[in-house]
Formats: C-alpha cells, sequence, structure tokens
C-alpha cells in the first residue's frame, strides 16, 4: 500500500501560503485554515518523518507557536459563533447577559488575533524555509516505479506504523470522562490526518472519525464557554443564560460520548485484529 507524495506536499504548500500572506485583521476562515494545515502538518511530520529527528524537530518547533496562537483566535471565532446561538434576553436576568457576554469574547479575539499576527511574524521565515526543506526531504523518498508514490512508508504502511499505534492507543483508552475527552479527541484528529495521506483509505471510518472529532470539539466548546460565562456574568443577575449554557454543554457531552463509544465498540478493536485499516462494520450517527 502506498502514500500519494501530492497528499503530503500539498498540505506543505498550503501551510508555506497561509504563513506568507495573513491579513492585520485575519478573518475567521483564515484563522481556520492556518490551524488546521499546521495541526495536519505536525501530525504528518511526526508520523513519517522518523528517520530524520533533526529536521523533524527543527520544523516542528517553528510550526507549534503558530498553530497555538491561531487556535486561541479561532477558539474565539467559535465561542462567538456559540454565544450568539443563546436567546438575547433571559426571564430573570438583569440585563442583557448575552450582549455582555459577547462583548468579552470580542475583546479577547482581538487580543488573540494581534497574538497571532505577532508570532507569525516572528516564525514566518524560520518556518517556510523549514517547510521547503521537509518538501525536498519528501521529493527524495519517492518510488522510483511510481514517482507520486513514497517508497519508504509503502513498505511499512499500514502494519507497524503510527496510524497503528494509534488505534491501539485509542483502542486501550481508560473510561472515557471529562477530563480525558479533548485528549482523546486529538488523538482522534491524528489518527484522521495519517489515514487520510492513503489513497485506499476506508472513507466510512474517516468519516467516523470525523464524526467523533466533531462532536468532542462541539462540546469543549461549550466547555470553554461556560467557564468563561461564569467568570464574566453574575451567578444571580444572569444566572437564566449560565444555565443555559451549562445545560447545552451537558447535552453536547452525552453526544459525544456516545460516538466516541460507538466508535470504539465498531471499528477499533477490528481494525486492529486485521492490521489493515478494513472492516466490515457499520458505524450509526445517530448514536
Amino acid at each position: 500500500m502506498e502514500i500519494e507524495l501530492g497528499n503530503v506536499q500539498k498540505p506543505v504548500r498550503k501551510l508555506r501560503k497561509s504563513l506568507k500572506i495573513l491579513p492585520k485583521d485575519p478573518p475567521a476562515e483564515d484563522v481556520h485554515h492556518l490551524r488546521t494545515r499546521a495541526r495536519r502538518l505536525e501530525a504528518v511530520v511526526a508520523a513519517l518523518m522518523l528517520g530524520h529527528k533533526k529536521m523533524t524537530r527543527r520544523l516542528l518547533k517553528t510550526i507549534k507557536p503558530v498553530r497555538k496562537a491561531a487556535g486561541e483566535v479561532r477558539d474565539m471565532d467559535v465561542l462567538v459563533g456559540n454565544a450568539l446561538t443563546l436567546p438575547s434576553h433571559h426571564r430573570g436576568d438583569s440585563d442583557n447577559s448575552v450582549a455582555r457576554l459577547l462583548e468579552h469574547l470580542g475583546a479577547m479575539r482581538m487580543e488573540c488575533a494581534r497574538g497571532l499576527l505577532d508570532t507569525v511574524a516572528a516564525q514566518r521565515k524560520d518556518a517556510r524555509s523549514a517547510l521547503k526543506r521537509f518538501s525536498r526531504q519528501l521529493g527524495k523518498r519517492s518510488n522510483g516505479k511510481n514517482p507520486g508514490a513514497m517508497i519508504e512508508v509503502a513498505r511499512n504502511w499500514p502494519k507497524g506504523d503510527a496510524a497503528l499505534n494509534l488505534m491501539t492507543e485509542l483502542n486501550r483508552w481508560p473510561e472515557l470522562n471529562a477530563e480525558n475527552l479533548h485528549a482523546f479527541r486529538l488523538k482522534v484528529k491524528e489518527l484522521r490526518y495519517i489515514l487520510q495521506l492513503d489513497e485506499d483509505a476506508d472513507p466510512k471510518f474517516l468519516n467516523v472519525l470525523g464524526t467523533v472529532k466533531d462532536r468532542i470539539g462541539d462540546w469543549h466548546d461549550w466547555q470553554q464557554l461556560a467557564e468563561i460565562a461564569q467568570k464574566v456574568l453574575d451567578p444571580q443577575d444572569d444566572r437564566a443564560a449560565l444555565k443555559k449554557i451549562e445545560a447545552i454543554g451537558k447535552k453536547k457531552f452525552n453526544q459525544a460520548l456516545a460516538v466516541a463509544h460507538a466508535m470504539r465498540t465498531r471499528y477499533l478493536s477490528a481494525y486492529i485484529q486485521t492490521g489493515n485499516g478494513r472492516s466490515s462494520r457499520t458505524f450509526s450517527h445517530s448514536a
């Protein structure tokens, strides 16, 4: 089984472009792309460049600060979107709780955006150079018979590789709870990124991983919103708004647990046993 070289080099080119052109007031979409491309590349680099530790460390060192800074802005964009879905007025609230919460989130977003711009400016040159070196190194590992394939990865994919290790780790994960569910999601995202490199990856399994990632992420966003709201709003005067946020968070948590449990039960064990990332089992999105 072979990994298409273009599936690895394409996100490298896109990330270099994102680092080169970032508006002073970065739109939510640009921030989202920057964060996603950085996160994807971190997973890919760690999985594929095992024999180039110095290059890997250097590249990850330049990308990580950018990804974290973009993540802070992206989080604010999502939280603002969630807050906008709340009723503008709550019976029993002394004032417009949601408006005050949105004002606070907006100020946080502006601060995070300034931090992102500063981080990109500081890391841009080194990160783009490191990405260019990484792309060149990938080209050296192409399959002579099939220039678009990476021969070193093909030889070991997927048995004994990062994807199988991640599936095993997720399958052995302790009982899921509010303390470890977000960390579980990060591993799910990493696994999905790696599997997406393979042209023969099971699309159904990729969709399942995407659903788990999104459901847990949705819950985590509402959890973050609840924590901020508790600091900004008054527990008595704004109790209706706080209760609404808490209720939504609990609902999202139960939905996230359901899909995570379903994925582990119906997919991971079978995939690990076969060692080839394929299963005839089905997954219900209504779980």
